[in-house]
């Protein structure tokens, strides 16, 4: 079926740009499903495309003083279902010896950047909050944390400021940033922590363009680089 915004569709045009259209909306999965008509299996299979798609844009748009490196899936830690995207919640404090979800945030330009940190543990964000420079000289991951403004802790759910030397204070972009990611987080009632970064690209995307037109943006995206079934 012909759609120049997904390759080997089987849904018209007409019905992909409704999809995206509610997706640009922030609507989920269910939601989509029950407005569209259309299977929530195949609108997952759609959703994360899409997400897949805009992550590659984002990545794009990294400086290139950037040392990143795409997250390796991590596996998850939970077997719960949930309605939407089967996935599972990565705020758990279950498994005290379970390794947190951590990532940085920094500005370049007008933008805000993220990056999923593996290598930064819990303990070392609380050195550098306590100015406990010569605990973090030790660490391997000292110069990574030293460029971002802030970091999360996603197993609990916390924002800290790190007050780098030389950071950029944006600390009403990150305050905005962090509620629209925390909100939109907390709305999918928990998230698999092999797609915890894709969902954290969507938040940057949107907060990057929230003084444009989602859908009009996501489908200029989607002309220049049309998504594929394959």
């Amino acid at each position: 079926m012909k759609n120049k915004y997904l390759k080997g569709a089987h849904l018209s045009e007409r019905k992909f740009k409704e999809i995206l259209r509610l997706f640009a909306e922030d609507l989920t999965a269910t939601q989509i499903a029950n407005i569209s008509g259309v299977s929530r299996v195949t609108v997952n299979s759609y959703l994360k495309k899409i997400r897949q798609q805009i992550a590659r844009h984002c990545e794009s748009l990294l400086p290139a003083e950037s040392h990143y490196r795409p997250a390796a899936p991590v596996r998850s830690v939970h077997h719960a279902s949930s309605a939407d995207e089967g996935d599972v919640s990565v705020k758990t404090e279950v498994g005290r010896n379970v390794k947190p979800v951590v990532f940085g945030i920094y500005r370049c330009s007008d933008r805000l950047h993220t990056e999923i940190l593996p290598d930064v543990s819990r303990s070392m964000i609380h050195s550098v909050v306590r100015s406990s420079r010569s605990i973090l000289e030790m660490q391997s991951a000292a110069e990574k944390i030293r460029r971002f403004s802030n970091v999360v802790d996603l197993g609990q759910y916390r924002l800290y400021n790190l007050e780098n030397e030389g950071a950029v204070s944006i600390a009403d972009d990150v305050d905005a940033f962090w509620g629209l990611t925390k909100h939109r987080l907390a709305k999918f009632k928990g998230l698999n922590r092999s797609t915890v970064y894709l969902h954290l690209k969507e938040c940057e995307f949107r907060y990057n363009n929230r003084n444009e037109d989602i859908y009009e943006t996501l489908l200029e995206l989607l002309k220049t680089q049309p998504l594929s079934l394959s």
